[in-house]
């Protein structure tokens, strides 16, 4: 795939050597199969820093230049850092440019230089057991090494560790579930009622709005259970300290039976690590609930995890699934977001519906 356009690939070459010392000998882009939604630039570049040394791989990423971006950034590098020397290697570490720095800004982005890091995404079609506890173990070590930071005062704005406080995950699920139950939903029945087409779906159009209806309906159906269940742990005193907070299917590398990465940590804030729970069983898992349980073992043989954080867990996991559906069509049908490959969006709208659906005869069965 061809770079992006607004930016030079002699620009690139310069921002790779300012980091490892050497030019590139190939950069492209990732293919739509394995690129992400964020928007950022990332490419895949290869080293060869001498004729008979083998080659390395990185990721470089661009991020839009904002000063408060800038500074998160930073402070998230050196948790990067901090996390690694305490032994978990599936980290990639930014690398620091030759002055002195994780980022390097250029062609109006600010850049970073980080390992690739080894392995596939590929549980889903490669589950077992022992790849579950692998995760789990690898998350727990990430947990249990964040938790030691000790961040510079700039850096408690985002990660520093709190022994007792209310979850600003469960608050903002809160506040999520609300402005969709009262304004948006009516909003988004009306959009997609009198919307024909919709950019470059072409005929995929009539399925995507086909999904929409069912999550609009399913929500409908579910919200009251699920904003209940989320109310009751509003006041609720979790311990917080940094974790992931968007660590996924996607996130996880294996090779075999071992994981080799825990990659995009750049969501990561202070938080109950129930929230980390919720965002990768879900995604592993979805309602099984007793491989979930399996999971939760494997986590408690590397750090304490508390009845209370499992029970979290899966109503956060319970509103993620009510809120994904509803987000993608705000970013859709409101925001009029473009993205590069819509069939990756119906296979992602196709596997909510049915964990949404799910939710709904929950909800039901309580009510019988």
């Amino acid at each position: 795939m061809p770079l992006p356009q607004f930016v030079k690939f002699h620009d690139l070459l310069q921002i790779v050597e300012s980091f490892c010392g050497s030019k590139p000998a190939r950069i492209r882009t990732l293919d739509r199969d394995s690129e992400g939604f964020s928007g950022a630039t990332v490419l895949r570049v290869v080293v060869q820093e001498g004729l008979h040394t083998p080659e390395v791989e990185y990721c470089l990423r661009g991020w839009p230049p904002d000063s408060l971006q800038r500074e998160r950034l930073l402070d998230l590098h050196r948790l990067l850092e901090h996390i690694h020397k305490c032994g978990v290697k599936q980290v990639p570490v930014p690398l620091r440019s030759r002055f002195g720095t994780t980022l390097y800004a250029e062609a109006s982005q600010f850049w970073q230089l980080e390992p690739w890091m080894p392995g596939r995404a590929d549980f889903s079609s490669a589950p077992s057991d022992a790849r579950l506890r692998n995760a789990m173990i690898a998350l727990a070590q990430w947990h249990d090494a964040a938790a030691r930071f000790e961040p510079r005062s700039s850096e408690g704005n985002w990660f520093k560790s709190t022994a007792a406080a209310t979850s600003p995950t469960v608050e903002d699920r809160l506040e999520r579930i609300e402005r969709f139950y009262t304004q948006d939903v009516r909003k988004l029945r009306e959009i997609i009622g009198n919307t024909i087409s919709l950019g470059s779906w072409g005929t995929d159009y009539s399925e995507l709005a086909q999904l929409a209806r069912q999550i609009l309906n399913a929500f409908d159906q579910s919200v009251q259970s699920i904003g209940s269940e989320l109310q009751s742990y509003r006041e609720t005193r979790f311990r917080l300290h940094p974790c992931l907070r968007d660590v996924w299917h996607d996130h996880v590398l294996f090779d075999g039976e071992q994981v080799t990465g825990l990659i995009d940590p750049n969501a990561a804030k202070s938080e109950t690590p129930a929230t980390d729970l919720a965002r990768l069983l879900g995604s592993f898992l979805g309602d099984d609930s007793d491989r979930w349980d399996v999971a939760l073992i494997a986590y408690r043989t590397v750090r304490p995890l508390s009845d209370r954080e499992a029970k979290v867990a899966r109503v956060i996991d319970r509103s993620t699934v009510l809120l994904s559906g509803m987000t993608w069509l705000e970013r859709l049908f409101v925001h009029q977001q473009n993205y590069a490959s819509p069939p990756r969006i119906l296979d992602r709208l196709r596997q909510i519906v049915p964990r949404m659906e799910r939710l709904t005869n929950r909800h039901q069965s309580v009510i019988l």
